[in-house]
């Protein structure tokens, strides 16, 4: 997952420059998360592009100063390229923006939710520190997304969920704290399990991937963790 694209790497930049004045951010999603399957050296040649930037906002939710920030990093990358909030806040909870070129084209969207992120590592990169969400927390979202109704609309998140338990031991105890924290809890999967049809057509129409592995692979992978952890049981499992 080494490759970048132009867009990517215009991305990653921006992250760098909300990184060095400090901003109370954490950075997710899927550039946070190909980061992170890097630095840990995760055998595989799969590449999921990425076309935007998540984060947790950690701080004070003042608007104006998230603009500024955002602002401020953005035209240090490129000083042609404009930001405007398009997703007005919701109950404090959310909020995102789009970056615009010079000719007011969009490139890319910023989403932020207003929310605490304590699991965390620190990445230093060219002298700046900058947050990412664990490759533990990272899972733990993701597998809430599985085991709910939601799995139709990311797709995505089932080959992210394989590519961090392909190489990587998590142990499930920590998944749990995290959980515990948020005050969340794992559904049922049931309906990933009752879907593996419809899950499969929607799996094989996701583009953007170099060297995308074999549906039925990621399912068995996905499966056989669920079972490890005693999330599922064989009977669950659908024909």
């Amino acid at each position: 997952m080494n490759n970048r694209s132009e867009l990517e790497i215009f991305l990653y930049k921006i992250i760098e420059e909300i990184s060095k004045i400090n901003a109370p951010i954490v950075f997710k999603g899927g550039l946070a998360l190909k980061e992170l399957l890097n630095s840990n050296n995760s055998q595989n040649n799969i590449d999921r592009k990425t076309v935007d930037i998540d984060a947790n906002w950690t701080g004070k939710v003042d608007y104006d100063e998230i603009t500024r920030v955002l602002e401020t990093a953005i035209k240090n990358v490129d000083n042609k390229c404009t930001i405007k909030l398009t997703r007005m806040p919701k109950e404090k909870t959310s909020m995102g923006y789009t970056i615009f070129d010079n000719n007011d084209h969009v490139i890319s969207k910023i989403d932020l939710d207003i929310k605490n992120n304590p699991f965390y590592v620190i990445y230093e990169i060219n002298n700046v520190n900058i947050k990412y969400s664990s490759l533990e927390k990272i899972l733990a979202d993701k597998l809430s997304v599985l085991s709910s109704s939601y799995i139709f609309r990311r797709t995505k998140d089932l080959l992210d969920v394989y590519l961090i338990i392909k190489d990587n031991d998590i142990k499930f105890e920590k998944i749990k704290e995290i959980l515990e924290y948020d005050s969340r809890e794992l559904g049922d999967f049931k309906v990933m399990l009752n879907n593996k049809k419809m899950l499969e057509e929607a799996y094989n129409k996701l583009f953007k991937i170099t060297n995308k592995p074999e549906f039925i692979e990621v399912w068995n992978k996905i499966v056989s963790y669920l079972l490890d952890n005693s999330l599922i049981s064989e009977k669950d499992l659908v024909d």
